[in-house]
């Protein structure tokens, strides 16, 4: 009898433990911040793959991705959004790179170029600070090089906030570059932002 209940007890504890995890995970979602990946004033010179594509020459701003989430491996989806100034309709261009642990090389994971929508920023999401003629980007193509594929909220721009979503299975290291800012009709600088689902 004595062995019967301890039985029920493991169970009963296992049971419970699964129906918290599972609603830990559906809470966790909507409590993900947007999170500053790096606030580019300059544009960046392109990662050289030809002799900089190994894990030790991985830029600056590179961020870790398990370092930052509430659970390790629990998220996925890697959400990006950019914005910046200094008016609507200004363009930027993107890369991805992603690096797998501590000896992946340099793998590019999507591409493509930005444009500033009508929806100011306002104040900045990781600091609170007031933004003065900052907008969201509301229109990101996206040229897809990774496996797992890449997804885009808004091709075409809608004037809201556009996002892109990258599955990170197997990467542990992720870095966006920024180029062709500062020119003719391209944005004077550009904030990344990310978060998870």
């Amino acid at each position: 009898m004595k062995t019967k209940l301890i039985g029920i007890g493991i169970l009963f504890g296992v049971a419970l433990t699964l129906i918290l995890g599972a609603a830990y995970v559906v809470q966790s979602t909507f409590h993900a911040p947007y999170m500053l990946v790096r606030a580019v004033t300059e544009e960046d010179t392109a990662l050289d793959l030809t002799s900089e594509g190994n894990f030790a020459n991985k830029p600056a701003g590179a961020v870790k991705l398990g370092a930052a989430r509430t659970r390790e491996g629990l998220h996925n989806t890697l959400i990006l959004a950019f914005c910046g100034g200094n008016a609507a309709d200004l363009i930027f261009d993107y890369k991805v790179y992603g690096w797998r642990s501590t000896n992946g090389p340099a793998e590019v994971l999507c591409n493509g170029r930005g444009t500033l929508g009508t929806q100011a920023v306002v104040l900045y999401p990781h600091d609170f600070s007031a933004a003065t003629s900052k907008f969201w980007a509301d229109t990101l193509t996206v040229i897809t090089r990774w496996l797992k594929g890449v997804t885009t909220t808004d091709s075409s721009g809608n004037n809201e906030i556009g996002k892109l979503g990258l599955d990170t299975c197997g990467i542990e290291w992720f870095y966006v570059e920024i180029t062709n800012i500062d020119g003719s009709g391209e944005a004077t600088d550009i904030t990344i932002y990310w978060t998870f689902m």
